[in-house]
Formats: C-alpha cells, sequence, structure tokens
C-alpha cells in the first residue's frame, strides 16, 4: 500500500498529475539514468576511450526493460547508490562490454545529469501549463474589462474596479513567472561529468574533450567548471518553480474568498456528481482553490529545504546532496499539480455580475468624491469634511447625500452614484499588449 498521497490511487491526482509520474516514478528513473549511461559509452567510445563494439552493446540496453526488483536487491546488498544497477547492466552486457559500462564515472556524472533532465521535463510542463494558464486569465480580462465589483482593502469594501483589472494583475504575475522561466533555463540546463573530486582526472588528458561530447549525447550545455557542490541551479529552479505555484495560490486564495455565499461574485464551477457535504447538502466547496493554495504551501516549503544543498562541505557531501533526490520530485509533483488545477479552475470560473452590482452597491465613492471636493476645498480640508460627513451619516442613521446637504455643491452630490473604474480598463489593454509583444519573441516550447 503506498504511503504518500502522490502515490494513493485514492487522493493522488490532488498531489501530483499523470505527468508528472512520467517523468518521476522508479522505471522512468532508471530509464533516464541509462539514457545517460548510454550516452556517457558513446562519448567515450568516440574519443576511442572504449571500444566502439562495447558502447554499441550498451547502446542496445536502451529498450531493455531492466529488473527493478534485481537493481533494488543488488542496491541493498552492496550499500551503494549505482552499484545495484551497474552489476545489472553487466549480467546483461556480453562479457566483452561489461568492463566498460558506467567506465570511469561517479554517482553524481549519472544522477546529477539526470536530474537536470527531470528539470528539464518539468519546465516544459510547466512552460506549458502557464502559457495556457495566461492565455485563459487574458481571456477573462477582456471579457470583463468594464464588469464593475467592489474593491477591497484590508478586508473591507474599497472602491470600485472592474473585474477585468484584477484578473490582468494575476496574468500580468504570471507572465513573470515566465519570463523568469525563460531567463533561467540556459542556465539550469547544463550536463555534469566531473569525476571524483570535479578534475576528471580519470580521463585526463582527454578529460574536458569527454565532458564535452557528453554533453552534447545528453543535449546539455557543458559547464565551465564542475559543479558536484554547487547547488544553486536546482535551488533557483525551485525558487523560481516555488514562485509560480504562489502565484497561482494567489488567484485561487481569491477565487476561494470570492465564492463565500454571502460575497458570491466569483466561483467554481463543480463536476457532475460533485459532493460538497454529506451533512450539508446545499454547499459546494472550494475543492480547486484550497487545493492550489495547500500545493504552494507545499512548494514553498519544499524550495526552502532545498536551499541548504547550497551548503556543502569541501567537494562532494551526500548528507545535502542527496536530500535532492527526495525534495526534488515532490516539489515538481506539487507545482505540476497545482497547474493542472489551476487550469481546471480557471476553464470552469464563473462570473456572477449580479452579486458583483449588488455588493458594489454597498461601496461608497468616497475616492471619487474626494478627488472633486479637492479640487474646491483643497485635499485635507475636503477630506475632512468627507469623513464628518460619513461619520454623521453611520451616527443619525442619515444616507451620505442628506449628510452632505449644504456641504457639497449640486455636481458632487450627484458623483455619489457614479461608479468610476479609474484607469483599471485602460491597464487592462497594457497587460494584453505586454503579453503579446512578450510573445512575439518567446518560443512556445520552453525547450
Amino acid at each position: 500500500m503506498d504511503a504518500h498521497l502522490i502515490d494513493s490511487q485514492i487522493f493522488g491526482h490532488l498531489w501530483s498529475t499523470s505527468e508528472s509520474h512520467a517523468i518521476f516514478d522508479e522505471p522512468a528513473r532508471v530509464r533516464r539514468w541509462l539514457g545517460v549511461i548510454i550516452a556517457l559509452a558513446q562519448a567515450q567510445a568516440e574519443l576511442g576511450l572504449i571500444p566502439a563494439a562495447a558502447a554499441r552493446d550498451i547502446s542496445a540496453l536502451q529498450d531493455c526493460g531492466l529488473p527493478i526488483d534485481r537493481i533494488a536487491e543488488a542496491t541493498r546488498a552492496t550499500g551503494h547508490s549505482t552499484l545495484g544497477m551497474i552489476q545489472v547492466l553487466q549480467e546483461l552486457l556480453p562479457a566483452s562490454a561489461a568492463p566498460f559500462v558506467y567506465y570511469g564515472a561517479t554517482v553524481q556524472d549519472i544522477t546529477d545529469t539526470s536530474q537536470v533532465l527531470e528539470l528539464a521535463e518539468t519546465g516544459l510542463l510547466l512552460w506549458r501549463d502557464l502559457r495556457a494558464i495566461e492565455d485563459r486569465l487574458l481571456d477573462l480580462a477582456v471579457t470583463h474589462q468594464n464588469t464593475p465589483m467592489a474593491g477591497r482593502t484590508h478586508g473591507q469594501l474599497g472602491s470600485p474596479i472592474p473585474l477585468g483589472f484584477k484578473i490582468a494583475s494575476w496574468a500580468d504575475q504570471i507572465g513573470r513567472d515566465l519570463s523568469r522561466l525563460r531567463d533561467g533555463r540556459d542556465r539550469w540546463l547544463t550536463g555534469q561529468f566531473a569525476g571524483a573530486v570535479g578534475t576528471i582526472g580519470f580521463f585526463q588528458p582527454e578529460g574536458l574533450a569527454l565532458r564535452a561530447a557528453f554533453c552534447r549525447h545528453v543535449a546539455l550545455a557543458e559547464p565551465s567548471i564542475s559543479w558536484l557542490s554547487a547547488r544553486d541551479r536546482f535551488v533557483e529552479f525551485a525558487n523560481v518553480s516555488a514562485m509560480a505555484a504562489n502565484t497561482l495560490a494567489r488567484i485561487a486564495n481569491e477565487v476561494y474568498g470570492l465564492q463565500r455565499r454571502e460575497i458570491g461574485e466569483l466561483g467554481e464551477r463543480p463536476a457532475a456528481g460533485t459532493v460538497g457535504s454529506i451533512t450539508m447538502p446545499h454547499k459546494r466547496n472550494p475543492e480547486n482553490s484550497e487545493q492550489i493554495v495547500t500545493l504552494a504551501q507545499l512548494a514553498r516549503a519544499q524550495s526552502a529545504l532545498l536551499a541548504d544543498a547550497m551548503v556543502h562541505e569541501h567537494e562532494r557531501d551526500g548528507r545535502v546532496w542527496k536530500l535532492e533526490w527526495s525534495v526534488f520530485p515532490t516539489l515538481a509533483h506539487s507545482v505540476l499539480a497545482a497547474c493542472s488545477l489551476t487550469r481546471a479552475l480557471l476553464d470552469g470560473l464563473e462570473v456572477d455580475a449580479q452579486a458583483m452590482a449588488r455588493n458594489l452597491a454597498l461601496v461608497s465613492p468616497s475616492e471619487h468624491l474626494l478627488s472633486l471636493m479637492a479640487i474646491r476645498l483643497g485635499k485635507h480640508a475636503a477630506q475632512h469634511t468627507l469623513q464628518q460627513a460619513y461619520r454623521r451619516a453611520r451616527a443619525e442613521r442619515l444616507s451620505l447625500a442628506d449628510a452632505l446637504d449644504g456641504v457639497a455643491t449640486p455636481t458632487e452630490l450627484a458623483a455619489i452614484a457614479d461608479v468610476d473604474l479609474g484607469a483599471g480598463p485602460e491597464m487592462v489593454d497594457r497587460v494584453v499588449a505586454a503579453s503579446r509583444q512578450r510573445r512575439e519573441s518567446e518560443p512556445e516550447h520552453w525547450r
């Protein structure tokens, strides 16, 4: 029975996706390690470091279904991270090729490069999902560019805003998340072939030439220097991914709050058959939005934990380096699940313009009124006059117009009925234009 929610048949869809499992499940990891080992053998054969026939035999293992149970048994017996797999590969190879599998490599040469390839696949999906989310948000922002609603500050009603302004702010932040992903891509997608302490000493004088060939075979950039103990690439990607998850949580948190029945302005459309409560049948619980917030909390924690791996001792330190083996996949599951749920949330987002109008009727146009009265009285005097009028209206249960009778001009009194959206609609246009401009120079696919 699976103990972790990520692997749960019952709850796994809330904590991971089928695509994240395709990257990180154990068969995928073993295949990826094998692919890196094959790339190494091919690079070594190019330079004449191992026989070409041995490289061909090793490459032929690509489509071989490796016995994971046997690898696990050998790993436990040897107490070494990859020796169990090496032994199984040697058993599968002809005697002439067996000595050349994993030739002169260390654990980190294989696992670091494999983890970068995992990062690449995660980044590809994250890029795709964030672009889709941005597209949906921009469509919604344009649709509701002039749909008035109450703005809120400190949890209280403020001045009117367009719903599209709120949504465009989300889209604008997603755009920055995409820019961060694009900016870091070339730094992150870097191979590792370092040898025992980073100097590739086993292969001198061919060490650097081998590293270049190896990186070419795995389609990753070649580093200037080995990075066995420099883990900042993974940490930066984790930070950017967690920031993106936090952007999604910002969206979900707002939807969560605005779908309260007493507010009722937004809602997430439940799937057919969804049950909100088994004791209160009237309820429609905000399942997706609350789960997205939870996943972002996990991503933040996992990102912070990965940062511990940056503090290494000497040239190799398994105490923190192996931390990534557990935390990095969990982070990716959390972020990709948050993306999947956000796409579903936005595709089914319900907008209740009548509820927005109802709540907007409770909003006093104090900002707009203040700006008009400030022209006549000066800003501070106008503010004092309005505050006194609001206090009188509350104390004597008067309308604002009655409380301002004799104090405000007819034009100012008429402004009480205005719904001033400020520059909100124009800002929607600017966000849409900026997104289109960025997309012109942005690749459709991350890699």
